[in-house]
């Protein structure tokens, strides 16, 4: 065991960008002295990154669309940004950086950059986000999740194709027995216009509701209206802001709708889900369509789209949900071609990686 290997995680603002991290660092658990994560402070970041034992230190960023509105005040808050990092990089004093992706990470990969620190990015999505096509100019190498990833970044960037290390919990599911069970994620943010729809769509879909178990993570701010609109609509429902055992939910579902978020869709891939998408039709760039498409080509998914309004939605998801609860066998097709394509092993390809740096590690 390493008495001086300290490896920070820099990033977060949501789920997607942050589990990776926590998958990198829990297979780093006893080979390295000391493991932190940096974030901009939420409740999500701080308790997942305490309840492991890891460091926490809260560094403000700045986003590009702030940028955008508010120039002059977003380079004051940039520049106290990057006076906190590196108060956080002097006090930790890290033997390697690992930025997450999303303008979160943007502060501590440049404080590390100008200390000679070397830096690994990971890049969950297909489509490179903004912050790692700029980070990865700074980083000693960026570990990408989709191979197609490496012809969307600087030929001159190390790329590593790891795949999008995802973790794994070990709590028991609360199933009841004998139910079939539909999962709808919103993702740890939520998202207002599947959340509100879900509710209807299963109504119209659940032809027997009594046999069914419908677990819902609807993000913050929602839980109360969801719940009133499962039950008004008479379907049963378990509600919640945030699911922490997704991985068993997820092999246990029969049928699970979300967001086409990277590091969701690489849960669902480790866990053989039959799956339909929707994709979050403003998100930058379009990533979340060119990710839902990726696994779409390959059998392995359904997608909705959600650009031509409610009514259109639900109308998707009423035909996509009808036709796959209708089929088991279309389920146990999508669910094959998920796992088929999944990389399980890609927290321990991307540790691999950061051994590269971490010479005083313990061979794997």
């Amino acid at each position: 065991m390493s008495e001086t290997a300290r490896v920070l995680f820099a990033g977060g603002g949501t789920g997607g960008h942050l589990f990776p991290g926590i998958a990198v660092a829990e297979r780093l658990m006893g080979d390295v002295a000391r493991i932190g994560f940096v974030g901009t402070g939420s409740k999500l970041e701080r308790s997942q990154a305490l309840v492991r034992g890891f460091d926490y230190f809260d560094v403000p960023a700045v986003s590009s669309s702030d940028l955008r509105r508010r120039p002059l005040r977003s380079l004051w808050c940039g520049w106290r940004s990057c006076r906190r990092a590196s108060t956080v990089i002097e006090q930790f004093r890290p033997t390697a950086v690992v930025g997450l992706g999303g303008y979160a990470s943007a502060p501590l990969v440049w404080a590390a950059f100008r200390r000679r620190i070397p830096i690994t990015l990971l890049e969950q999505n297909v489509v490179p986000g903004r912050a790692t096509r700029l980070l990865s100019r700074w980083a000693d190498r960026v570990c990408v999740s989709f191979e197609e990833t490496q012809h969307c970044l600087p030929r001159t960037r190390d790329c590593r194709w790891t795949g999008n290390p995802v973790r794994y919990c070990r709590v028991d599911t609360e199933k009841v027995a004998g139910d079939s069970v539909v999962l709808v994620l919103g993702g740890s943010q939520g998202a207002r216009s599947l959340n509100g729809a879900m509710p209807e769509v299963l109504a119209k879909c659940l032809v027997v509701p009594s046999g069914w178990q419908v677990v819902h993570q609807c993000g913050r701010g929602d839980t109360a209206a969801i719940r009133r609109a499962y039950r008004a609509a008479g379907v049963r429902a378990r509600v919640e802001p945030f699911l922490e055992n997704v991985q068993q939910w997820l092999e246990s579902a029969d049928l699970v709708v979300a967001r086409a978020g990277a590091t969701t869709l690489a849960e669902m891939a480790c866990a053989g889900s039959t799956g339909i998408v929707v994709p979050y039709p403003l998100a930058t760039d379009n990533h979340q369509r060119a990710n839902a498409m990726w696994y779409v080509r390959r059998g392995a998914a359904r997608i909705v789209e959600e650009t031509s309004g409610r009514d259109a939605l639900i109308e998707g998801l009423v035909r996509e949900v009808g036709v796959l609860l209708g089929s088991r066998e279309d389920r146990r097709r999508l669910g094959e071609a998920m796992r088929n394509i999944s990389q399980p092993d890609a927290a321990a390809a991307v540790a691999s990686v950061l051994s590269e740096d971490l010479s005083v590690l313990k061979a794997a």
